[in-house]
């Protein structure tokens, strides 16, 4: 089973790797471990199979979406685990994933949906969330997966069309973050025999979030 990180995609980074402890102590769950970077995710973008995503991705004008696309297009495109940097596994969940193809974790369940950003249904089951700082697949090209991206290039060509290019927190998490993977799931869960959601002890986002600075 591979691991994949991201680093580096906030243009001027000025905050070193925040930590390797957690790499380091997620290694013993992994076969292999990858620190991916601005290059090797623009080989992933080249290596996806829809054009319409490669032309949307040259007018992205914020990384942090960027950030969150490419990890979808990461484990879309090679199957494996994402993990933040700041992620720590909990404990081994090697063992419960058996048949299962694409594997997702709790972030959180919300006491209801009042506070969720003015774009995104606020339907009763919603209050569970679905974390996009971990999931993966045991198969490459998992359909679940392509959902997700089609969900979030629907989002962003609509806020390109807005013309607005200050992003909101909301608009963030909408587009191509935890908003987008929890909506495929609610929406298109009954699709697919092979999810496994894990509640959120089996891994913790100790969350630096530079994305907001």
């Amino acid at each position: 089973m591979n691991l994949y990180y991201i680093w580096n995609l906030k243009p001027n980074e000025k905050n070193k790797l925040p930590t390797l402890k957690y790499i380091k102590e997620n290694s013993k769950y992994v076969d292999n471990s990858y620190l991916l970077g601005l290059d090797e995710i623009n080989k992933e973008v080249q290596s996806y199979p829809d054009n319409k995503l490669r032309e949307l991705w040259n007018k992205i004008p914020w990384w942090i979406v960027k950030s969150d696309l490419s990890r979808l297009l990461v484990i879309y495109n090679n199957g494996g685990f994402y993990f933040d940097v700041d992620c720590k596994i909990n404990k081994n969940f090697k063992n419960q994933i058996g048949n299962h193809k694409c594997i997702l974790f709790t972030e959180k369940i919300l006491p209801n949906t009042n506070n969720l950003g003015p774009r995104e249904d606020k339907s009763p089951e919603r209050v569970l969330r679905i974390a996009n700082y971990a999931f993966g697949c045991t198969s490459l090209r998992h359909p679940f997966i392509k959902d997700v991206i089609n969900e979030s290039m629907r989002r962003l060509t609509k806020i390109l069309n807005e013309g607005n290019n200050k992003l909101q927190d909301t608009d963030v998490l909408w587009i191509a973050g935890p908003d987008v993977i929890t909506s495929v799931y609610h929406t298109h869960k009954n699709k697919y025999s092979d999810i496994l959601l894990l509640d959120k002890s089996y891994a913790t986002n100790i969350g630096f979030g530079s994305w907001r600075n």
